[in-house]
């Protein structure tokens, strides 16, 4: 029994996205400190960027009541299984030695790849994806909306402009809740096909007549 459970763990700890369960002891159920949030997250990217990977985000999530440590890194031929199990043990290494007392017990960490819609969190992000489409959420509302689609126009250190259905959109970094890429997938060539059932029906049944009609 002892071993299957052994053999069970073992498997469970090596998903795709490397989820780790951070056993680091906390001091009371206090709120973490801004600042030293921010602290971690320079620490994690400096530690990222040593290994030879860009680090796109670091970022703190709570989904399902689970916290979790989310990195994104990325190379330029894109990243793999093997990338992100390097990483994950450099930050597990790094955590463990530091013993945070901040991060409370029960954090997972989250290594993968940024996938295709990619967050943007630098200005350097937004001049390198200059053309393409993101969406661009606002702490509070620019223009009426707080969320914006459009392409990337352009780009300095302070500001990034959209170009939307509406015209060109500025927006301050510093009023950015969330920007990321937006991917349409593959769009289809040639003539459109039949949006329902009886629109197919009813093209079917006009490609019967031009038939008859032929025969005639």
């Amino acid at each position: 029994m002892n071993r299957i459970f052994k053999e069970w763990v073992s498997a469970r700890s090596f998903f795709m996205r490397l989820v780790r369960e951070l056993s680091v002891p906390q001091e009371g159920g206090e709120r973490m400190d801004r600042g030293w949030e921010e602290a971690l997250k320079d620490n994690v990217r400096e530690l990222v960027e040593g290994l030879g990977y860009e680090c796109v985000q670091v970022a703190f999530k709570t989904e399902h009541y689970r916290k979790t440590l989310q990195v994104f890194i990325d190379l330029l031929g894109g990243v793999n299984v093997n990338d992100c199990e390097t990483v994950s043990k450099a930050l597990n290494r790094f955590l463990d030695e530091e013993d945070l007392p901040e991060l409370p017990k029960g954090y997972y960490l989250e290594v993968s790849s940024p996938g295709l819609e990619r967050p943007l969190t630098t200005p350097e992000h937004y001049r390198r994806f200059r053309g393409r489409e993101a969406t661009v959420r606002t702490f509070e509302l620019l223009e009426g909306r707080k969320k914006h689609t459009g392409t990337i126009e352009r780009s300095d250190e302070t500001a990034v402009t959209l170009l939307t259905e509406t015209g060109e959109c500025l927006i301050p970094f510093e009023g950015i809740r969330e920007a990321f890429l937006v991917f349409r997938g593959l769009e289809p060539k040639g003539r459109k096909k039949p949006s329902n059932r009886k629109d197919r029906k009813k093209r079917k049944v006009q490609s019967c007549r031009a038939d008859n009609e032929e025969e005639r």
